[in-house]
């Protein structure tokens, strides 16, 4: 099918953007929803596709992606880029964010430069790349994760400056540790320029968090990783982020990075549910067999039963996908509309995303297909289908 092709999903379960699932159709045409629950002003020749039940979902948006099948995005190859693009789409993600580590800040400019003129719609096979999403090199030196600590530096203004300058309007999403030096000019510089800032990798106090979100910050990166644990006399910034219902908040659902349990917890908190954003955290090393391998910035890892460890043996970032994530939430009891909610409705609000991540009139026609267990049955992407 062509992105002009019309057609009709029947006999569907659709995903409505308040959270429900109701029975019903949807209709595509010229590569956007045209109707929901009832194929109004289709006509009688449009092809109907018989869904016999299945579950219909906005496409996914993974807005933390490092890379993947031994690819790193920082290096802005169109070639990378796309090859990434079609292993996400593969996995039910119609659009992604490309994010970057901490590397000499010359190299972080030539990347962010490069990512721009990529940023856009993907050949049909792949992905859409919405941008870029700088993580690091603003970050604590104490909660660092496998960032390099010969890299980081602290959010000088010319240093905003020139990133800004280098994106060009591409950089979507900016990941600051509010405790250092100049980070409120930062934080106030990056939100009034259109920047999504994110508290993470960071020693802030309950204090300082609440203090970042207050100067425009609207995220939060990997919580619970690379940041103080909760305590009760030293809260630090995990309880400051999730009371504020202004902060979407990421979560790398892999079994690994957070316990199952907690995520459903969270999940079944309703102030917390609408803020709850399933990131994939994929790194180079995503896709790839068990083994030793080397990331693009020199980190050596080992992957080992799909997971992957620094030599020191600290968790390097994720191999999983969102519809992983997604599995992850169904064994903690999360009901499938809220996991899938997470992962696609959430992360287009948490962007400011008005045409994407809602099975909704006039939306883009970016959905997928599921079984009850999350088995992507069908990707839609511009009205087009891809078996996976």
């Amino acid at each position: 099918m062509s992105e002009t092709d019309e057609y009709v999903l029947t006999r569907a379960r659709v995903l409505l953007p308040d959270g429900r699932l109701e029975p019903g159709s949807v209709h595509v045409r010229a590569g956007v929803i045209a109707g929901v629950l009832a194929a109004h002003g289709a006509g009688r020749d449009v092809q109907r596709i018989d869904l016999d039940g299945r579950i219909v979902a906005p496409g996914l948006i993974d807005t933390h992606v490092h890379g993947g099948l031994g690819f790193n995005v920082m290096s802005a190859d169109g070639d990378v880029v796309r090859a990434i693009g079609r292993r996400l789409r593969a996995a039910g993600v119609t659009s992604f964010v490309a994010t970057t580590a901490s590397v000499p800040f010359e190299q972080i400019l030539r990347s962010v430069r490069g990512l721009a003129a990529l940023t856009g719609p993907t050949e049909a096979d792949g992905a859409d790349l919405l941008g870029i999403h700088l993580e690091g090199p603003f970050l604590s030196p104490d909660f660092r994760g496998v960032h390099r600590r010969e890299n980081l530096i602290e959010p000088e203004p010319a240093r905003i400056a020139e990133l800004l300058a280098a994106a060009g309007g591409a950089l979507r999403i900016c990941t600051v540790a509010p405790e250092l030096p100049h980070a409120e000019s930062a934080v106030r510089t990056l939100t009034e320029a259109g920047v999504r800032v994110s508290v993470g990798h960071t020693a802030a106090t309950f204090e300082q968090a609440r203090a970042a979100v207050g100067w425009g910050a609207r995220r939060a990166t990997h919580l619970f990783n690379a940041m103080p644990s909760i305590h009760h006399r030293n809260p630090g910034p995990v309880p400051a982020l999730l009371a504020d219902e202004a902060v979407y908040l990421e979560i790398v659902a892999d079994g690994l990075h957070v316990a199952p349990e907690l995520i459903g917890a969270l999940a079944a908190m309703p102030g917390v549910r609408d803020r709850l954003m399933l990131v994939s955290d994929g790194t180079d090393v995503s896709g790839l067999p068990d083994g030793e391998h080397r990331r693009w910035d020199g980190t050596e890892v080992q992957v080992s039963g799909g997971r992957a460890f620094t030599r020191a043996g600290g968790i390097a970032g994720s191999t999983s996908t969102l519809i992983d994530g997604v599995r992850v939430l169904l064994t903690a009891g999360v009901p499938l509309e809220i996991a899938l909610t997470a992962a696609a409705r959430n992360p287009a609000r948490s962007l400011g995303l008005a045409d994407r991540g809602a099975v909704a009139v006039g939306h883009r026609a970016d959905l997928i297909v599921v079984d009850d267990d999350a088995t992507i049955a069908h990707t839609i992407m511009h009205g087009q289908w891809e078996r996976p």
